[in-house]
């Protein structure tokens, strides 16, 4: 009963969790793309793919810090995108949603299995950044996939991070994970190359100060 208990209630946790960071990824991607304005929480909760009652909280944080602000007619606004990205890159966890590291050719198994995969990491920063890749070489690939569990066993390796794809990022995503996801992944993954990649994004996304939003508070 007791472990019954705990199982649960780390369960409940988990997934919390889990739908804080779907709602400051969907909060943050809207505003990479100049959508700073959410009229209610509900519109938010289901972009994010997570419940109303968890997009409120999740945005508390956010409001604490100013990266959004209330709105006096209801809804609020995004303030500093890139403070919501630090507060997701704060909780990512990769480990939270590994399923398997393997090898090229095991991921590209995987890859053939699942069209709703997508890639992440380095390669989807190429991919944001222009498609040419000028940055370092690529040292840990990410491959996100639809299934909990691959569908055939794959080879152990430690080339490709297979991690699990949360439902809205597999009806979003249009084969590599969206700007927000990227990023946070990369600040999450060790070695220098992660992080010149990351600092690549980052000059891209957030080339001059975002202070001024006075038009969208109104």
């Amino acid at each position: 009963m007791f472990s019954c208990w705990v199982v649960l209630r780390f369960s409940c946790w988990e997934a919390d969790v889990k739908g804080n960071e779907l709602v400051w990824r969907a909060i943050a991607d809207a505003a990479l793309q100049d959508e700073r304005r959410w009229k209610n929480y509900g519109d938010l909760a289901y972009k994010a793919g997570a419940p109303a009652s968890t997009a409120q909280l999740a945005c508390r944080k956010l409001i604490d810090i100013g990266a959004i602000r209330p709105l006096p007619r209801g809804g609020f606004s995004t303030v500093s995108p890139e403070k919501v990205l630090t507060v997701l890159c704060a909780w990512r966890n990769l480990q939270r949603d590994q399923i398997a590291w393997t090898t090229r050719a095991g991921a590209e198994r995987a890859a053939s299995m699942d069209p709703s995969c997508a890639v992440g990491g380095a390669e989807a920063a190429i991919f944001h950044l222009g498609g040419k890749n000028t940055v370092a070489d690529i040292s840990t690939r990410i491959l996100y996939v639809s299934h909990p569990e691959p569908l055939a066993p794959l080879p152990e390796g430690d080339e490709v991070l297979i991690l699990r794809m949360d439902r809205r990022a597999a009806l979003d995503w249009d084969g590599y994970s969206s700007p927000a996801q990227t990023y946070a992944d990369l600040f999450a993954s060790p070695g220098w190359q992660a992080s010149e990649f990351r600092y690549a994004m980052r000059d891209k996304l957030f080339a001059g100060r975002d202070w001024d939003q006075k038009v969208l508070v109104k």
